[in-house]
């Protein structure tokens, strides 16, 4: 007996259907939706347009939309079929036309086995059906389309049409045809009316569509309305002639005719065939108190019930097994400590602000940055210029106040001259405030900067102010609020091979050479570049830029890039759709990898790379930017990028929540991206920082979850971090909208980390061993704040506290080394970065 057992469940039902089968077959068929296919037990014959896959336990594959496809049972068998809404997968996968790419029968792929268990632990929670399920279920769907995103979707730029062999442009031309009519077969479609909008004879039509596809135009309609016709007999009770007129047949005879034809049989005995072998179809939650009576549903009850006690039998053997690592010290390299060159400390007003001063102060003295990088210097509210007595005037002490500053506490300004705005925002696309700079002619704009410069040289030295870097915004690269239309348009004359490089890099060159001309003909050994590129400038664009900058007279000393993982999604034609959140854990190295491929391509190969810009995100209504996952995200960055790249140095954005403070920041956190709140206290990104000081400057080893560095004197220093990506529900809300207390809800696992090192070829002796541990019971001011109950009133004293209590965990031990090795392990919460530093005190020798 063959059976078909449908359930879903209400909190998804727009998104998925899943349904439980044995002994089933079909017809050759085709839906919209996306349909994936999951073997539990025997064997089944999966058809899919030509191609024939021949299934077994624990294979999957993934039918796409609108693809031809049949199952045949061969033989006892159970297996489950999902059905996704197409267009409720492509708004949450951000992609308007799907592809994938998942068949486990014809590839292996590492990410196999995570897509099996979770099929399962979804299809466990379904049966489970309890009336607090409904959150676990949207959890495991979710996690679900994640994997099939990251591991099996093809993006947007690969999608092609396969099989057939044309040119490019006939490509091309097919596509739109075979589209428009996937898209409207239901209508009363002719070859006529398809020519006529394609601008072709209709003989050509029909003679083009033939050559390409095998099929005649009306063979290849019917054809797609049957499939979609035999998918609605199949699964539905609408009556057989409007399943006929529904899907674009004129008339039940026409459609009795060519399913005949087909299959060689009637479309009302071929319902009647299958409502015999397929038991009636009903809501999951009306089949609660019947399951047994079904045998697919009942098969399936047993399978996981005997997988989950498997898993259960096993779980003792893997709890408590760590694999201890060996690092030999060897041949030892050394590295530039490239991440504490430079830091954000904000726009030029704000640094004149008393409780900023002291914070720069506070952070110079424990951390000691070389640079300190700004903008806005010459900003409205800085008060440079006089123009009240007709002619133009310049007052630089407010600017010399922020210089003194710096200067005073040994950071070395690192100037953006541009006129780069204040922006405050909380996501992309939604700005809370901005801060804009007066418009100055070129000639305006070179007049105050050469004052500017002659008045520095005067106050500081020549000596001193060739060590500056000067850097020069390009206005439009600012992704975050260019139009999407501007990039179309650029794109559009890509395409139409016009002199792309001038018409949008001009004006920024010519402003750019006067900057350098101007700053080396007072400073000669100054540091002079940009221009802050970002996402807007990848793939063509960024090669016509470097192209066309290559060929200029004046070039750049350095190139700065920003770097926030944010991607800009186009639809199938590369046209900008929207801006969105990059799902890839590896972003950040990706894309320096990308730029300087780019710049080798360009010429510009031993050019120095800057990183000006880099976070997580732009938001500063984040309050991920107040947690342990931050510090954990910034080690794991900063480690991985470790002699990559040939990055010079790379400025953490930005210093102090004082930036971002605004009249929505009432409370002691408001999600500001500083490593410091606004009262003071510091966050688990500063003390990422200071235990990323403690690195020694010669490099033993790293691995996926560790560094080990050395200093002069048997001095060696270990930092361990349990980084968590985020799961794909942290994708699905919009950014600065999640409350304080689920911020540790949106990563893929909450697994703790085993880790233990053991380092060979020390000196037997005597060891010093420090620990600190930074997780959430030792230096989180969010999680202790949580623990104050996230009040908004907080005392002067109890601000106090939290800057006391906010601080890493320390121990210390002394160890004996007889076999010149030691082990260290640790066992490390989600977000946790923890530092060993061991020195030998005196040796047996």
């Amino acid at each position: 007996m063959s059976g078909t057992q449908i359930f879903q469940s209400s909190i998804d039902s727009n998104l998925v259907t899943v349904s439980v089968m044995n002994h089933k077959s079909n017809l050759e068929h085709a839906h919209r939706e996306i349909e994936l296919i999951y073997v539990i037990k025997g064997q089944l014959q999966v058809k899919i347009n030509q191609n024939t896959f021949h299934l077994i336990k624990s294979d999957f594959i993934l039918v796409n939309s609108n693809e031809f496809h049949s199952f045949q049972s061969e033989k006892d068998n159970l297996f489950v079929v999902f059905h996704f809404n197409y267009l409720e997968l492509s708004s949450l996968l951000g992609q308007k036309n799907l592809l994938f790419l998942c068949n486990s029968n014809e590839q292996s792929l590492s990410s196999d086995q995570d897509f099996r268990q979770v099929i399962e632990e979804l299809l466990s929670v379904y049966m489970q059906q309890r009336n607090d399920s409904e959150v676990e279920t949207l959890e495991k769907t979710f996690k679900l389309i994640s994997l099939i995103k990251f591991h099996y979707l093809k993006s947007s730029n690969q999608l092609e049409i396969p099989s057939y062999s044309t040119s490019k442009g006939q490509n091309e031309r097919l596509s739109e045809i075979m589209e428009y009519i996937q898209s409207n077969y239901r209508e009363p479609l002719t070859l006529e009316e398809v020519a006529g909008l394609h601008f072709i004879s209709v003989p050509y039509l029909s003679k083009f569509f033939k050559k390409q596809t095998g099929k005649t135009f009306s063979q290849y309609l019917n054809g797609i309305r049957l499939a979609h016709a035999v998918n609605e007999l199949v699964n539905t009770n609408k009556p057989i002639t409007r399943i006929a007129l529904d899907n674009g047949f004129p008339n039940l005879a026409a459609f009795n005719r060519v399913f005949n034809e087909t299959y060689q049989v009637k479309p009302v005995e071929y319902r009647k065939q299958m409502s015999e072998t397929t038991e009636k179809e009903e809501n999951f939650t009306e089949e609660v108190g019947n399951q047994d009576s079904d045998e697919a549903f009942t098969e399936l009850r047993q399978y996981l019930k005997g997988s989950e006690e498997q898993k259960v039998q096993t779980l003792p053997k893997v709890i408590g097994t760590v694999e201890t690592e060996t690092i030999k010290i060897g041949k030892l390299d050394a590295f530039t400590k490239y991440w504490n060159k430079l830091l954000n400390i904000g726009y030029a007003k704000d640094i004149l602000n008393s409780d900023m001063q002291e914070q720069i102060i506070l952070l110079q003295g424990e951390i000691g940055f070389t640079y300190a990088r700004f903008w806005g210097l010459f900003g409205d509210d800085m008060l440079v210029e006089d123009r009240s007595g007709g002619t133009i005037t310049y007052n630089f002490s407010n600017t010399n106040k922020l210089l003194d500053l710096l200067v005073k506490n040994k950071l070395k300004p690192f100037i953006e001259m541009g006129p780069k705005p204040k922006i405050i925002q909380k996501a992309i696309g939604e700005t809370i405030a901005i801060q804009t700079i007066s418009k100055r002619s070129l000639e305006e704009w070179t007049n105050l900067f050469r004052a500017f410069l002659l008045q520095c040289i005067q106050r500081y030295g020549i000596d001193e102010v060739e060590t500056w870097y000067f850097e020069m915004w390009k206005p439009h690269t600012d992704v975050f609020n260019t139009s999407l239309q501007d990039e179309k348009d650029f794109l559009d004359q890509v395409k139409n091979n016009q002199d792309v490089g001038l018409s949008q890099f001009k004006e920024y060159f010519k402003i750019f050479s006067e900057f350098k001309k101007h700053t080396k003909e007072l400073i000669p050994l100054a540091k002079v570049g940009g221009c802050g590129l970002s996402i807007d400038l990848e793939g063509d664009k960024l090669d016509l830029l470097l192209e066309q900058w290559k060929q200029e007279e004046i070039q750049p000393d350095f190139l700065s890039i920003y770097l926030y993982p944010i991607e800009i999604n186009r639809d199938k034609y590369r046209v900008p759709i929207k801006n969105l959140h990059s799902n890839n854990p590896n972003y950040v190295i990706n894309k320096l990898n990308e730029v300087r491929k780019a710049l080798k391509k360009a010429g510009f190969d031993g050019l120095e790379l800057n990183v000006t810009e880099w976070n997580i995100s732009i938001s500063n209504r984040n309050f991920l930017n107040d947690s342990c996952f931050k510090a954990s995200y910034m080690t794991k960055n900063i480690i991985e990028n470790l002699n990559q790249n040939q990055v010079n140095m790379m400025g953490y954005w930005l210093f102090s929540d004082i930036f971002s403070d605004f009249w929505d920041s009432k409370t002691l956190l408001h999600g500001g991206a500083g490593l410091v709140t606004k009262s003071g206290i510091k966050k688990p990104s500063y003390h990422a920082f200071t235990l990323l000081k403690q690195l020694g400057e010669i490099l033993v080893a790293k691995g996926e979850h560790y560094i080990v560095t050395k200093r002069s004197g048997n001095r060696f220093q270990v930092i361990c971090f349990n980084y968590k990506h985020f799961n794909y529900s942290y994708y699905l809300h919009p950014e600065g909208t999640m409350g304080i207390n689920e911020q540790y809800e949106i990563f893929e696992n909450n697994e703790t980390l085993n880790l233990s090192l053991e380092i060979q070829g020390l000196v037997n002796g005597k060891y010093r061993v420090k620990e600190l541990k930074l997780n959430r019971d030792h230096g989180s001011v969010l999680d202790e704040w949580l623990k104050f109950g996230a009040v908004d009133d907080m005392k002067l004293d109890e601000v106090e506290y939290l800057k006391q209590i906010c601080v890493p965990y320390m121990k210390v031990e002394h160890h004996v080394v007889e076999g010149n090795s030691i082990v260290l392990k640790g066992e490390l919460q989600p977000h946790e970065v923890r530092l060993f530093e061991f020195n030998l005190l005196f040796s047996d020798i």
